[in-house]
């Protein structure tokens, strides 16, 4: 399981279609919108239960955030706390996850 504090800046423009994007993204939490373009959220490892809303495989926490970071209306997608823990099992298949294959999908938009 892991868990993750970010920092997502966007346009105060953009805060209501970047809210509303947040919020269908399963294992993320909206936990702090000053209104100013700063969001706090908090991302955790995606149930395996079904694709998302937008039709993306559950995810771990990371590639959720690779995936925000490459969103048009985001800024910058800053990791500011890492949790990674035994606790709780790991997502379904997080064996077959090569944990590197973000470097390579991070330049790939989606």
């Amino acid at each position: 399981m892991s868990l993750l504090g970010t920092v997502i800046r966007t346009r105060p423009a953009d805060l209501p279609e970047v809210c509303a994007r947040l919020a269908t993204l399963p294992g993320a939490d909206l936990a702090l919108n000053p209104g100013d373009g700063r969001l706090v959220v908090l991302l955790e490892d995606a149930d395996a239960s079904g694709p998302t809303p937008d039709g993306h495989p559950p995810e771990s926490a990371a590639a959720q955030l690779a995936r925000i970071a490459q969103w048009p209306e985001v800024l910058a997608a800053s990791l500011v706390w890492e949790y990674s823990g035994t606790d709780a099992p790991p997502p379904a298949g997080a064996d077959q996850i090569d944990y590197r294959a973000w470097r390579g999908d991070s330049a790939t938009p989606r």
